[in-house]
């Protein structure tokens, strides 16, 4: 057995970044024994102020959207906005409801780290945590580019507005009604402008941090069908009956082993990812008529915005169906190299046991939102044709 002596320093490395923004978040699955009741506090005071902070934005838009707008096209210029908000607070609920079984999968990813086989197995692993760490940043730099963008540039790009009535106007991040205080009065509009900067902010952490996870222990599994491959092919090296009875029985441990994170994984993404396809659909359809409509009011500042985030809403689909398609890929191999060993090579009895094996082995493993719609690059085509489709009914009824 290998003894992986670098086995900390791969897990700080696995973790790293997901960490940073589950710890920001308030939902690290583990806890500091040594300051128990001192973190339990702040994550407490964590959650409870950014719950406050997503129900007081969600409030102030409604009130927004109900008492201030009128029209058709003026509500729907600040449905995505209210929308996205919505799906916020679900996330965040969600990421709660499931530290625990974070904490459980993370615990396997450990101990796979710990009792990983070989350096060359070792090396796999790191391969596919660099690959779930690439996704992780690509994200966070779309997300955080396209949001901070709009919650900064759109409104400053604009200036300040004097109606007909000679009232002077300053455009604030995220639409809102505050009943109780003025917004446009100074310093109460530079503390409104940066609340709701920070609290934009605060949500877009949310989506990073469900695709951190999701990517993370994704990427692990595909490494684990690799070493499984490797463990296969090594099946028929030596034919001394013993090694081969020891072979068979780790190829079989660990496959059963995967199998178990996969259903433990599965439970952790699929209302995340659930919510990620059914809510980007109509996401994607809105801000894609809003860059319609700057087109048409030649506010190319806006237009750009809008563009980049739904440059940032298409690659966050992408990533969850990129995760699930390399998934059923590396599943496919594994049957195919189950299905194409050199039994013959084994003593009979061996070679029969081969059987439940390829049984097993062609069980699909595959990644679904709410455990019924397969994530995969079809399913992201779909995603972008019902979108578009949305797109056109929208602008038939409005228009």
């Amino acid at each position: 057995m290998y003894n992986n002596k670098n086995y900390e320093r791969d897990i700080n490395y696995t973790y790293e970044l997901n960490r940073f923004v589950l710890r920001l978040l308030g939902i690290w699955p583990y806890t500091n024994t040594n300051f128990w009741i001192l973190q339990k506090t702040k994550e407490t005071v964590l959650i409870f102020g950014f719950f406050v902070l997503l129900s007081f934005e969600l409030t102030s838009m409604l009130l927004y959207i109900f008492m201030v707008l009128k029209g058709t096209r003026a509500r729907i210029k600040v449905m995505a906005t209210l929308l996205f908000t919505i799906v916020s607070i679900l996330k965040y609920s969600n990421l709660l409801y499931i530290k625990n079984q974070m904490r459980s999968c993370m615990a396997r990813v450990e101990k796979d780290f710990q009792s990983v086989t070989s350096p060359t197995a070792r090396n796999t692993m790191l391969f596919h945590v660099r690959t779930g760490r690439r996704l992780f940043i690509l994200c966070s730099i779309f997300m955080y580019g396209a949001g901070m963008t709009y919650r900064t540039l759109i409104p400053l790009s604009r200036g300040k507005i004097v109606t007909a009535q000679n009232i002077t106007i300053r455009p604030l991040p995220s639409p809102a009604y505050y009943v109780v205080f003025d917004p446009q009065i100074s310093p109460t509009y530079e503390i409104v402008f940066f609340v709701q900067c920070f609290t934009g902010l605060f949500k877009y952490t949310i989506t990073v941090a469900a695709c951190g996870v999701a990517a993370l222990f994704t990427m692990h599994i595909v490494a684990q069908l690799d070493i499984l491959m490797a463990l296969m092919n090594n099946l028929t090296n030596e034919h001394e009956d013993e090694d081969v009875n020891r072979k068979l029985s780790v190829i079989v441990e660990h496959q059963i082993k995967t199998r178990n994170l996969l259903h433990m994984v599965q439970g952790v993404i699929q209302y995340s990812s659930l919510i990620e396809v059914t809510t980007c659909t109509s996401m994607l359809c809105l801000i894609i008529y809003y860059v319609i409509m700057e087109w048409e009011a030649s506010n190319t500042v806006a237009m750009c915005t809008y563009f980049i985030i739904v440059i940032s809403l298409t690659f966050n689909i992408f990533v969850y169906c990129f995760i699930g398609e390399q998934l059923s890929e590396k599943e496919e191999q594994v049957a195919l190299t189950a299905c194409t060993l050199d039994w013959h090579l084994l003593p009979n009895a061996n070679a029969r046991a081969l059987i439940l094996i390829m049984l097993i082995s062609n069980k699909p493993m595959k990644l679904k939102a709410g455990n019924f719609v397969e994530l995969s690059f079809r399913t992201f085509g779909s995603v972008v044709k019902t979108a578009l489709g949305y797109l056109n009914l929208l602008r038939s009824v409005v228009d």
